[in-house]
């Protein structure tokens, strides 16, 4: 009898350690091979503090020429292999860390667009500018953090074996000190993360508040809020000093811990390889690397204790980034259907998207026109339809490919006109045309490889406007949903720009919020919204009989 097929295990919850488990699995290799690298590293490092031992006691007390001669040229080794072994772990742990700040980055991005408008309201926009930068370095940097600390292990696993072979009390001083410093640490260590967390939050919520303040600079200052907006950046930005003050208060005590532990670590090593040697317990030269060793754990304790300060600030900076990870879309992406066609519905407004064609829809409020058309390109979950089927049911990567939303926020990224347009050399040319972007092209230099600054700050508003209208044109839509797309440009240019993207967009479904007589004029349906509500459907001419709609459509509301 067939078994019974098992159901898929259930997808276990992102966290801080799987994200970094994750990061590291595609470079198991590498890990391994530095690892590896680092641990000859630290037995190169300490062998040569035991050798010194064995030069002075084989060597210059025993005067034996040819057991110097030997030592010295198995130290001179060790100090040649030593740097080798330890740069070649180190560019293997580099390499991770770079290979993982990609991926982090690409993660962010792709999450980004998948989540949509989920993460509205969630994230604010500072933190959306220290995610892919401090958090992602930080977070991608962890993997470089633990090679040093198993560096520094290897090192003090060596060495603690080696003076545990001159004398069993020597090493059990170290290990005793080494477990006194976790113990003082430990808790330093936790008080330090939690701060960060704050600090962290704090730091993201001041840079999306000057974000706020320089994106509606001109607006404050016109109603005279930019004073009272920068009180309150003062203020914030006087409370994040506070708490920096905290981290700082507990980062002090880590730092001080990191060069005072090791100093007595060594004061505790020295003074008991003296009374070794004195009763002559140990040897001239058993002392001599007892004192080198003691130098050297200086090091190795105060490289432990930054290191878990480093892997702390990792661990705050990979929870940011797996909270931002785990945030949903708003949107169910449950549907597989493809090769949707016919005309979108919107029942909750009526909204209705014919086959081919332009429609204007006239709206006194564009707000619940958005909404309507944001369910219609399905960033929204709704009962919208397509055709005779749900969109829903369809794969969100058809509707994306086949359905496009063009609003004001669609941001320009920092790239060339080629880039931002993405299509062959004469579309280009011919979507800024349809745009009336000409003088976008000739202000970047007269060539697609003029470059676009980020948000499209070389540009005017009008000009970003009408770029964006480019670059939604050149994709060639099957179905165009664009709000307000020339609320920005002067009533000419606006004329120009209905003309040619009803030319353009022939025989393709175009639906333009607005209530610019130059797109009701030439275009094939008009639908009055009242409220968020179709309250009427027909061409621009038969609804001028009705005098709302007539004083809508002049402009002429109060």
């Amino acid at each position: 009898m067939p078994s019974r097929p098992r159901p898929p295990l259930p997808r276990r919850p992102l966290t801080p350690l799987r994200l970094l488990v994750d990061l590291a699995r595609p470079h198991s290799g590498r890990i391994v091979a530095g690892a590896l690298f680092y641990t000859l590293a630290g037995a190169s490092s300490m062998s040569q503090l035991w050798m010194i031992g064995r030069i002075v006691d084989d060597g210059f007390i025993a005067e034996d020429a040819g057991a110097l001669v030997f030592w010295l040229v198995l130290t001179a080794a060790a100090v040649i292999a030593q740097p080798i072994f330890w740069s070649s772990g180190f560019r293997q742990f580099t390499r991770a860390e770079a290979a993982n700040q990609r991926v982090i980055v690409q993660r962010l991005t792709d999450h980004l667009n998948a989540a949509g408008t989920g993460v509205r309201g969630r994230v604010s926009a500072g933190e959306l500018v220290n995610l892919p930068s401090e958090d992602t370095r930080r977070a991608a940097r962890s993997v470089s953090d633990f090679g040093f600390f198993f560096n520094n292990f290897a090192m003090f696993a060596v060495g603690s074996t080696l003076v545990w072979s001159i004398h069993p009390l020597l090493g059990a001083v170290i290990i005793a000190g080494s477990a006194v410093t976790a113990l003082v640490t430990g808790p330093l260590l936790g008080r330090l993360q939690r701060r960060q967390s704050d600090y962290r939050e704090m730091i993201g919520d001041l840079t999306a508040h000057a974000a706020d303040i320089v994106g509606g600079l001109r607006v404050l200052r016109g109603i005279g809020g930019d004073l009272l907006f920068a009180e309150r950046y003062r203020e914030r930005s006087a409370a994040l000093q506070r708490r920096g003050y905290r981290v700082a208060n507990s980062s002090s005590w880590i730092h001080a811990m990191r060069h005072s532990m090791p100093i007595v670590f060594v004061a505790a090593i020295t003074w008991t390889g003296a009374v070794l040697a004195a009763n002559g317990s140990i040897s001239i030269g058993d002392l001599a690397s007892a004192f080198s060793f003691a130098t050297v754990f200086i090091a190795v304790s105060g490289n432990f204790i930054g290191t878990a300060n480093y892997l702390v600030a990792a661990w705050v900076a990979t929870r940011r980034v797996v909270r931002f990870l785990t945030i949903g879309s708003d949107v169910d992406d449950q549907g597989t259907m493809r090769g949707g066609g016919g005309e979108l519905h919107d029942p909750d407004s009526g909204l209705t998207v014919p086959v081919g064609g332009l429609t204007a829809v006239v709206t006194a409020e564009t707000a619940p026109a958005l909404e309507a058309c944001e369910r219609l390109a399905r960033y929204r979950d709704s009962e919208a339809t397509w055709g005779a089927k749900p969109l829903e049911a369809f794969a969100l990567a058809e509707v994306r490919e086949r359905i496009m939303l063009l609003t004001d926020e669609d941001y320009l990224f920092s790239a060339t006109l080629a880039e931002t347009l993405r299509v062959d050399r004469d579309a280009a040319l011919a979507a800024i045309a349809t745009a009336c972007a000409a003088d976008v092209y000739t202000g970047l230099g007269g060539t697609l490889e003029g470059r676009v600054a980020e948000g499209g700050r070389n540009l005017s508003g009008g000009q970003r406007q009408r770029l964006r209208l480019a670059r939604a044109t050149a994709a060639e839509p099957e179905i165009l949903l664009a709000v307000e797309p020339t609320s920005a440009v002067d009533a000419h240019t606006e004329s120009l720009i209905a003309e040619r993207v009803a030319a353009a967009r022939a025989g393709r479904s175009t639906l333009v919020v607005g209530a610019s007589p130059m797109w009701l004029g030439r275009s094939d349906r008009v639908v009055w919204m009242v409220e968020g509500k179709v309250h009427a459907v027909g061409s621009h001419a038969e609804l001028l009989a009705d005098p709302a709609y007539r004083r809508l459509a002049s402009h002429q509301i109060d």
